[in-house]
């Protein structure tokens, strides 16, 4: 897999591509989705679909669960590769096992924390856990949400620094079940779902 190096000048040119690119594919989803209903599987490999529109010639493992790497952001040290699998699994047990008795905010702020904190991507862990939290958003409200700042952009641009803040709180807070504290990053993302209301024309 040709993989381009950050400093390579088409970098950004395919960073914004691959943004767009995923962007289509997720609202290509929701439409899908929307005839389909139940039948739609929020999984796996539609995650890993996510990762792979959007770090396609910027990653060595584009659209896989990393293996045989270990990685390190910021702060934070996810876990090792041996790990990513079981932890994975657990995640999507207890996303379909809490997929009815949360709210849809809660659904997301569950969803974005986890895909974070195990990090099962080599590259673009952000941009999917952002794109897999807006699609289950839409999902449960039953409507593709309308305004000019999306809530994944806001999260990226402007309030990037306080969402990292949030997730580190909640990696402190982290249950041995795999759950955690949910409170304040669903209000974060409540703020953020109401500014992009505000922003339709």
């Amino acid at each position: 897999m040709f993989v381009l190096k950050k400093d390579d000048p088409s970098f950004q040119y395919v960073s914004e591509r691959n943004r767009a690119q995923q962007y289509d594919f997720l609202r290509t989803a929701f439409e899908v989705w929307a005839e389909h209903r139940s039948d739609f599987p929020i999984d796996r490999q539609f995650l890993c679909d996510l990762n792979f529109y959007a770090v396609q010639y910027l990653s060595e493992q584009p659209g896989r669960y990393r293996q045989g790497k270990n990685v390190v952001v910021g702060q934070h040290k996810p876990p090792p590769h041996e790990e990513v699998e079981a932890l994975m699994a657990r995640f999507w047990d207890n996303l379909n096992r809490l997929w009815e008795r949360m709210s849809p905010v809660e659904t997301a702020a569950y969803a974005i924390w986890a895909v974070n904190h195990i990090h099962p991507f080599m590259e673009g862990n952000g941009r999917s856990s952002r794109a897999l939290c807006y699609f289950i958003i839409c999902v449960k409200y039953q409507l593709w949400l309308p305004g000019s700042l999306s809530l994944p952009e806001q999260i990226r641009l402007p309030h990037r620094p306080r969402y990292c803040e949030i997730l580190g709180r909640m990696d402190d807070a982290m249950e041995p079940d795999g759950l955690t504290d949910l409170q304040e990053m669903t209000g974060f993302l409540s703020e953020l779902l109401t500014d992009q209301l505000k922003s339709v024309p």
